[in-house]
């Protein structure tokens, strides 16, 4: 969750479900611009937007291998 400078409340951010085709950085104003597969999902995001999604989406794949993880056997059977 971020939480907006500007309203002082959390919000999630979701990527669209369409795969990311390309990440470009802007270095005058520090955003990333993501291009997905379907054009009509294109946007920027700040860094800090996008290091929180790469988190999130670090701690989901986390919490889904971790029975393969902690019991490689559990997978086998």
């Amino acid at each position: 969750m971020i939480q907006c400078r500007q309203q002082r409340r959390c919000y999630a951010i979701t990527l669209p479900d369409s795969p990311v085709k390309s990440i470009r950085r802007c270095f005058k104003c520090n955003n990333l611009s993501i291009e997905f597969w379907n054009p009509k999902h294109n946007r920027s995001y700040t860094v800090e937007e996008w290091l929180t999604i790469c988190e999130d989406g670090k701690e989901s794949l986390r919490k889904i291998l971790r029975p393969i993880v902690e019991d490689p056997k559990w997978f086998f059977d």
